[in-house]
């Protein structure tokens, strides 16, 4: 038995699209010659459908690979743009990492910042209160210093009056005159 041809195959499909599902018998020449024109009609109807699918798919196909090359052009130009992409975003990693090692060192140099100013706060306060101190010295060691020295002369002199001889007075155009504080 051998293999079915396209023209075989168009002459089947033309008997069944012409027959019902039972075989139909043709009863004179006259209903077989009619059955013949009507395959043959039918027969190039097909052909020339068959050949109209054929320039379409040709035509699809010729669509297709011209699709195919536009699609491997976008794709050569789109490749680079994908790597510099992947690039950027590695550095974007990167940088985030740094960003965040730097807000980090900034929040604990903050840190260290607000300690300092603490430490330079109690500085300036323990400062104050030791020169105050100090003060509170010197003005007593310059009282004491000035006492000794009145009791020195009380002591040279026994009979003078030493009591209108005060820190706050001072001496101005030969008198005793008391000091006017700035």
């Amino acid at each position: 038995m051998r293999p079915l041809r396209g023209k075989d195959w168009a002459s089947i499909l033309g008997l069944f699209l012409l027959s019902p599902p039972r075989v139909v018998k043709a009863k004179t020449t006259e209903e077989t010659s009619l059955l013949a024109r009507s395959f043959t009609a039918r027969e190039t109807a097909l052909k020339q459908e068959l050949a109209s699918l054929h320039r379409c798919e040709k035509d699809l196909f010729k669509q297709l690979h011209a699709k195919c090359r536009e699609v491997a052009k976008l794709e050569a130009r789109v490749l680079p743009l994908r790597i510099r992409v992947f690039e950027l975003e590695k550095d974007a990693e990167v940088s985030k990492s740094k960003i965040a090692g730097l807000e980090r060192r900034s929040i604990n140099r903050e840190v260290q910042l607000g300690q300092v100013e603490a430490e330079l706060l109690q500085q300036a306060k323990r400062f104050e209160k030791a020169e105050a101190e100090m003060t509170g010295d010197v003005l007593d060691t310059h009282d004491a210093g000035f006492e000794d020295a009145l009791a020195q002369v009380a002591c040279a002199h026994p009979e003078m009056d030493t009591t209108p001889f005060t820190v706050s007075n001072r001496v101005a155009n030969g008198q005793i005159v008391p000091r006017v504080l700035p």
